[in-house]
Formats: C-alpha cells, sequence, structure tokens
C-alpha cells in the first residue's frame, strides 16, 4: 500500500511481485492521483482523482519500473518496481 498524505507518496518507493495488487490510500486532505508519467509508459496506469479519504487499486501484471506523478500536483513522485 502506497499512503498520500502531506502531499508526498510514502512509501516513495515501492517494490512487488508481477500479478500484486497495489492501492493507493488518499490521507490527505485534497484530492491527488497516481498516473505513470513516463513517455513509454503512458496508460500504464491512471487513478484518475482520489478523494480525500478515498483509494484507488491496480495490479501490477507488467514486470518493470514505473515512475509516476499525481497530475493535480507534479511535483510528488514516486517509483514502482514490478519484479
Amino acid at each position: 500500500m502506497v499512503t498520500i498524505n502531506n502531499f508526498k507518496f510514502q512509501p516513495a518507493e515501492l517494490t512487488v511481485k508481477a500479478g500484486e495488487t497495489v492501492e493507493w490510500k488518499n490521507a490527505d486532505i485534497v484530492p491527488h492521483s497516481a498516473t505513470a508519467n513516463e513517455v513509454n509508459q503512458a496508460r500504464a496506469f491512471d487513478s484518475g482523482s482520489i478523494a480525500k479519504g478515498g483509494s484507488w487499486q491496480w495490479i501490477a501484471n507488467k514486470p518493470g519500473t514505473y515512475d509516476y506523478i499525481c497530475t493535480l500536483h507534479p511535483n510528488m513522485k514516486g517509483r514502482l518496481t514490478v519484479q
């Protein structure tokens, strides 16, 4: 699980095995997103807006390293590695 709090993804880097489900939980006071932002990963995942107190899940089926941002606050960055 990745918790979104104080305008940060916590942990900022997470490693999971292929087939596992990753959940982003928004514990912050405003909406956020988790969106893959590399050109070759476009549309790998995009949570859309995750409301305050909400969460979103993604099944990590394809191995690789996914850098992602919050599209509402692009200074927020995270990295997901799928093995």
